[in-house]
């Protein structure tokens, strides 16, 4: 995972919703050339980041319901994208997750990025859900799971 857009999971609730906080700093990259004279955060990372917070609601949902010990979603549909406001640097992004559904191969969620409790974006997101055998042990895994322990709650560590 390149981007890691999600700085901490402040309530996580398996099976049922997950809000977490993505603050932007004026030091990020992502800043000088988006754009020059106007920084904003592009909407493709904004997306990324409602996507990091639904995947791991989906794969702990899915786990939950159907057993197991890991899952790995994949996004695969953006439904319903709106962004109603620009994120500027200095900007603390509370994103909120809702599970919609969770069954055998995918699921769904309901995402939405405020800044200051004005609502700045939202979408709905699918994903494809593939198990451990299904990844053939990919080596990027372990990195993954040394996110998941900084920013989960300590309860799912």
């Amino acid at each position: 995972m390149r981007f890691l857009l999600l700085d901490k999971i402040r309530e996580f609730i398996p099976g049922n919703k997950a809000t977490g906080v993505k603050c932007w700093s004026l030091d990020n990259e992502i800043f000088q050339d988006h754009f020059p004279g106007f920084p904003a955060v592009p909407g493709v990372l904004l997306t990324e980041s409602m996507a990091q917070l639904a995947g791991i609601l989906i794969e702990y949902s899915y786990c939950k319901e159907f057993g197991g010990k890991k899952a790995y979603p994949f996004l695969s549909i953006i439904q319903k994208a709106k962004f109603r406001k620009f994120v500027s640097p200095g900007d603390q992004c509370i994103i909120e997750a809702e599970l919609l559904s969770v069954d055998i191969g995918r699921g769904s969620a309901k995402i939405r990025t405020f800044v200051n409790d004005e609502l700045v974006c939202e979408a709905v997101l699918n994903f494809l859900v593939g198990l451990e055998n299904d990844l053939g042990g990919n080596p990027y895994m372990l990195k993954r799971d040394e996110y998941y322990y900084t920013i989960l709650p300590i309860e799912f560590r």
